[in-house]
């Protein structure tokens, strides 16, 4: 306890509510950016088939490191990372709140006809809640989204 009150000593209240409000939109930012923004791409590179165009190359000078990495392993790996990305920000949106987790589908995982994102004004009342509540919900959500994806790509090991 003796502890805990020579902290509060140390920072004040506003200096606290910076910091918080800093880390907020740290992970705020990282949901959008890193994973989201990139969404319909990885998807769309995750479902391709198109297999590229297969050469034989024959040379009598021994191959280098590359020597067992074919175009084609490089497409199906590629696929392979896309489909694994794909995966780990499904599991993080579905372990969110079902509200949040219906937010965050209608923001940023749907688009309309034109291939445009829905505006806010379209989702709040299809969540039947106003719009200053949207407004709080959505960064909650990608706050914890940011939190759980951050978390997930650090034990899972991806780079």
């Amino acid at each position: 306890m003796n502890f805990a009150a020579e902290i509060e000593g140390v920072f004040t209240k506003e200096e606290i509510e910076s910091f918080l409000k800093d880390e907020q939109q740290f992970y705020i930012e990282y949901a959008e950016e890193n994973w989201l923004d990139r969404y319909f791409k990885i998807k769309a590179m995750s479902q391709k088939t198109h297999v590229p165009s297969i050469t034989s190359v024959i040379s009598d000078t021994p191959g280098g490191s590359n020597l067992n990495n074919s175009k084609t392993e490089q497409f199906a790996l590629k696929s392979v990372q896309a489909s694994e990305w794909l995966d780990t920000l499904l599991y993080a949106v579905e372990s969110l709140a079902p509200a949040e987790q219906k937010l965050i589908e209608l923001k940023y995982m749907k688009k309309r006809n034109d291939g445009s994102r829905y505006c806010d004004e379209v989702i709040y009342p299809q969540l039947f809640i106003g719009k200053t509540r949207y407004y709080e919900l959505k960064k909650e959500a990608l706050e914890m989204l940011g939190r759980k994806l951050y978390g997930l790509f650090s034990e899972r090991g991806f780079s």
